[in-house]
């Protein structure tokens, strides 16, 4: 039998419900928190009450009105919190930190050599990423709500810092982050870095208010996200999305996972590379090569040409197998190659995906860039963090403290919202 819902637990859902709808929505009003949510007047504004009193939602003026009472603007305090996102990458790592409503402040990247970095490694990274980004935004430790991971591999759920990242392409397969929360002293979430994205897109991206869409991510492998009925996708296990590693060629070249012909050895940024100048000549500098081989393109070099053609036509097919399987509205594509590829050839990639769909579904889907860049992961990493917040309604610790002068300040606010009216109080 269900446990029954005590009446602390519907304040937390409602809670919880009204502080996402001012996170996506950015300002709004206290009418419209109640027509969107569905909650009654005296729920919206006592909840929205709570939410001033504790720092994490301001009053922001009025909305302009045609006649009767004007409505109170409400929007998140940027200020109230502040998060972390890193993306843990095969040649990199990138952190971040936000404010609340997740405007990027300042970010650091630390670039090293090989696909095999140790777990400890990454952490001493991060630690000194952390204690860096703190001392540049002068963001005291106890503001922070937590750092956000996206990493390569399959995560298992929930995406706690104990969960098992299996990333057998860069030697991981345990909870490699278990002590990262104590050497920290923050809370740390993980999740694989195509779902953090796909994550950021739905809140802020190319995928907003979109029920079905596929967010693919190319780097020098290849991830995906899921969107179906507006709600991440995962699968019985945590591993739906691991579209690098379908294939798209029976004799195609090796792989990293030590199979043949998958996606990312075919249309990932060192295998297009390895197209265009062989094997013997490749360097391993990704981002470097791959400038030298768009200059080449552009110049009229024949063989960069070739390479690149073939990497849309590649590329094309695979994501008309995301299309036959899935049928989403929209293809949005990412990842720091990925990028240059929507961003230069658009149309050839679009028409190579039509081209090898059905053609109900391929007319249908929508193949778009995406509109958060190449630092997405990150972002979607952050929103680990804000979602468990919105959620469990903790607060940072400096905001716990109580005084005099907050207690009057808390006193003159519930007079000025007293849940006798939804509007204009």
């Amino acid at each position: 039998m269900a446990k029954k819902a005590s009446v602390k637990d519907v304040r937390r859902s409602n809670r919880a419900m009204l502080l996402r709808e001012l996170v996506l929505m950015g300002e709004t009003s206290r009418s419209d928190l109640g027509a969107t949510t569905g909650l009654s007047p005296a729920t919206v504004t006592s909840v929205v009450t709570e939410l001033i009193e504790e720092g994490t939602v301001r009053e922001a003026g009025f909305l302009d009105s045609a006649g009767g009472r004007r409505r109170v603007l409400l929007h998140v305090d940027p200020a109230a919190a502040y998060v972390l996102g890193a993306d843990v990458s095969e040649t990199q790592v990138t952190t971040a930190i936000f404010g609340l409503t997740l405007e990027r402040l300042a970010q650091r990247t630390t670039p090293f050599p090989g696909r095999r970095i140790n777990p400890s490694r990454v952490g001493e990274i991060l630690a000194a990423h952390v204690t860096e980004l703190l001392a540049e935004t002068g963001v005291d430790a106890a503001q922070v709500i937590g750092l956000g991971l996206g990493v390569p591999g399959v995560v298992e759920h929930p995406a706690t810092p104990s969960a098992v990242v299996h990333a057998d392409v860069i030697g991981w397969d345990t909870a490699v982050f278990a002590w990262l929360e104590e050497t920290l002293g923050l809370p740390v979430l993980v999740d694989n870095g195509a779902k953090t994205t796909t994550q950021a897109e739905s809140w802020y991206g190319s995928a907003r208010g979109v029920e079905h869409a596929i967010v693919a991510l190319i780097g020098d492998g290849a991830g995906a996200g899921i969107i179906t009925n507006g709600r991440l996708y995962r699968g019985a296990s945590s591993s739906a999305g691991e579209w690098g590693h379908t294939k798209i060629s029976l004799d195609g070249p090796a792989c990293r996972c030590g199979s043949a012909g998958c996606v990312e050895a075919i249309v990932g940024a060192s295998a297009v590379l390895r197209s265009w100048r062989g094997r013997d000549e490749y360097t391993g500098r990704e981002p470097e090569g791959v400038d030298a081989l768009l200059a080449a393109y552009r110049d009229g070099d024949a063989a960069a040409q070739r390479a690149v053609a073939a990497a849309i036509e590649h590329l094309g097919l695979a994501l008309a197998n995301l299309v036959n399987l899935y049928n989403p509205e929209k293809i949005i594509v990412g990842g720091w190659f990925g990028d240059l590829i929507a961003r230069d050839h658009p149309e050839e990639l679009s028409a190579a995906v039509r081209r090898f769909s059905l053609k109900q579904p391929g007319e249908q889907a929508v193949v778009e860039r995406s509109r958060l860049g190449v630092n997405a992961v990150a972002l979607g990493a952050a929103t680990l963090p804000v979602d468990l917040f919105i959620e469990s309604g903790l607060v940072p610790d400096h905001r716990l403290n109580s005084s005099p002068a907050r207690e009057e300040s808390r006193s003159a606010t519930r007079a000025r919202h007293a849940p006798t009216a939804l509007d204009g109080a």
